[in-house]
């Protein structure tokens, strides 16, 4: 079988996280209505409970099976990890229309994210698989793809359900997982046929399933699961602010339209920051974007018609759209080809846990502040959560330099 090049891995992975992020973007976000108007719970207190839920139960399987995907993505190669991830998730996805209940729409949500992890497993095979020197450009252009199809997505669900109703848009999202299954068949996971794995069959249960990483990798995990929870506090909550901005009936659409507007910004902002991240020093970039962030929540916060709110998301994505190819850059450059698989399995892991830390005191901010309290929140986080970032990549990347020194 002839050698397939670090390339067309990477535009093979792109097209195939475009398709999926398109899936899960023309569903999600619209979530929050689905729940409201379709299944009946207008409480706001109830309501709020119902997001949360729905938000912490998916993020919580994700952070469970993330790892052990890892895990096996090491020993057996990413691909497979791949194929069931976008083949389940297309078949799981479409069941959540026939919810009769927020149970049910709960309960199928866990199955499908503990299937997934299909993007954490893409950003591993591009680090498996590409050169040190592009590893910066490559995460930016492959997180184009999780914009890029994001925004796809939106705009397609957005018009599916004012259109039409919330099914066409579930089966939608099925459909484009298939497509993205079928871009994987294309993948070969290079460095698994180069790189000796040594499988750890001693030692403690412990042992086994947390991998011995060093300080530099703990502190980035940490540092995941911070930023978790800083970008993802007001996402639960844009549909609900956008239709207490325009009104029930076109609060789909404008949602749709708005938040492809914000991936747009966020691909413009990934490809250059990964640009940036194989040139600068990491706190140049992040003191800078985490400041304008905080900004642009507080912004949206205050935004009293769809247009400022709108300004308010494409700017905040211009600055933090650029943060994860950052981290993920870093933390490629401090773990070995071989266990990248494992470590971007946990990496996801800690993101997770803030998206599901973030699902719960969302969900209190917006019972007791309302919904524009969320960005209030959520821009304070922002700030408070700066030195802590500074002080954690200070941490991972000082022994890291240190040994490229010795060198």
């Amino acid at each position: 079988m002839p050698r397939i090049s670090w390339k067309v891995n990477l535009a093979a992975l792109w097209f195939s996280q475009l398709m999926v992020l398109a899936g899960f973007g023309a569903l999600i976000p619209f979530i929050p209505l689905f729940i409201k108007n379709e299944l009946g719970v207008s409480d706001p207190g109830q309501l709020a409970l119902a997001v949360s839920s729905f938000n912490f139960f998916g993020t919580l399987a994700y952070a469970i099976f993330c790892p052990v995907w890892g895990v096996l993505s090491d020993r057996f190669g990413v691909k497979p990890m791949l194929l069931r991830g976008t083949f389940l998730t297309a078949v799981l996805f479409p069941l959540m229309a026939y919810s009769t209940s927020v149970f049910w729409l709960v309960f199928i949500r866990f199955l499908s994210a503990g299937c997934a992890g299909t993007t954490a497993a893409s950003q591993a095979m591009v680090a498996r698989n590409t050169p040190d020197e592009y590893q910066g450009f490559a995460q930016g252009v492959l997180s184009t793809a999780i914009w890029g199809g994001s925004m796809l997505g939106l705009v397609v669900g957005g018009l599916m359900i004012h259109y039409f109703n919330y099914n066409a848009a579930f089966w939608f999202c099925g459909v484009l997982y298939i497509l993205g299954g079928v871009a994987v068949l294309f993948t070969r996971d290079i460095s698994v046929r180069n790189i000796p794995v040594k499988h750890n069959n001693s030692g403690t249960l412990w042992e086994r399933i947390f991998p011995k990483f060093t300080k530099a990798v703990w502190a980035m995990l940490w540092l995941f699961m911070l930023m978790g929870l800083v970008r993802s506090f007001e996402v639960g909550y844009i549909a609900l602010k956008v239709e207490e901005l325009t009104g029930k009936d076109s609060a789909p659409l404008w949602t749709g339209l708005v938040s492809a507007a914000v991936c747009g910004a966020a691909i413009i902002s990934g490809v250059f920051s990964g640009y940036l991240a194989d040139h600068c020093r990491p706190v140049k970039i992040l003191v800078p974007v985490m400041l304008f962030s905080a900004a642009a929540m507080v912004m949206q916060g205050m935004a009293d018609n769809l247009w400022i709110f709108a300004i308010g998301r494409v700017l905040l994505y211009l600055a933090a759209g650029g943060l994860q190819p950052l981290l993920q850059k870093i933390l490629s450059s401090i773990t070995p080809a071989r266990k990248r698989g494992s470590v971007f399995g946990f990496a996801s892991s800690g993101s997770s846990v803030g998206n599901m830390t973030a699902a719960v005191l969302s969900g209190f901010a917006m019972t007791f502040f309302g919904i524009s309290g969320v960005f209030y929140i959520g821009g304070a986080l922002f700030v408070i959560g700066l030195p802590l970032c500074i002080h954690g990549i200070m941490l991972a990347t000082r022994p890291f330099v240190f040994h490229r020194a010795r060198h």
